[in-house]
């Protein structure tokens, strides 16, 4: 005796599918949102941080002490851009939540992509001042780095500009949910159908 064959089982299936693609995208976006805004704001908690740091290891040897005076100068001279670019990064990330995924998407990998360039700019300052000294400025508040000082400035820029990359990669990789929901099973997981 064969058991009768629910007529709504593929409408359900395919119902299923399409609300398991629909919270793994809004997982996925939720994590894009958090990326993006963490890799923007991380300039400014730098900076912010790098003030008390200044005032507690201003007597501090050379390598550790110059390295967190030249942070707190760097910081204060580039805040109005990391600001800006937090700011424009986080209207962005509003947008990715919304319905306006596409102009939010844009609008984070604008901010994250001039970010990437004010890091490399300022990496390539500092690398440059020690490499070829008559480049540095002789009125410039920093103190004077030697290679080990540099060394330890450059690595949270470099930190910083390689987690607005990987914003940018999260961002524009295609691993969206496959237009076909029927193409999900019940209890499936839609990552594994996904495109990459």
């Amino acid at each position: 005796m064969t058991e009768p064959v629910e007529e709504g089982a593929p409408a359900q299936t395919a119902g299923n599918g399409a609300v398991a693609a629909e919270a793994f995208d809004a997982q996925r976006r939720s994590r894009d949102v958090v990326w993006s805004q963490g890799a923007a704001l991380a300039p400014l908690f730098f900076f912010g941080m790098s003030v008390p740091a200044n005032v507690v290891l201003a007597g501090a040897p050379a390598p550790i002490g110059d390295a967190v005076t030249t942070w707190m100068v760097l910081g204060a001279f580039s805040f109005v851009v990391f600001f800006a670019l937090a700011a424009l990064s986080f209207v962005g990330a509003a947008r990715l939540r919304s319905a306006h995924g596409p102009l939010g998407r844009w609008l984070v990998s604008i901010a994250a992509a001039a970010a990437v360039l004010v890091h490399a700019g300022v990496v390539f300052s500092v690398v440059e001042s020690v490499a070829v000294p008559a480049t540095r400025n002789p009125d410039s508040w920093a103190p004077k780095l030697n290679a080990n000082a540099a060394t330890v400035v450059v690595l949270p820029y470099i930190a910083a500009a390689a987690a607005n990359v990987f914003v940018l990669i999260r961002l524009w990789r295609r691993h969206r949910a496959p237009r076909d929901a029927g193409a999900i099973g019940p209890g499936t997981d839609p990552r594994a159908s996904t495109h990459r």
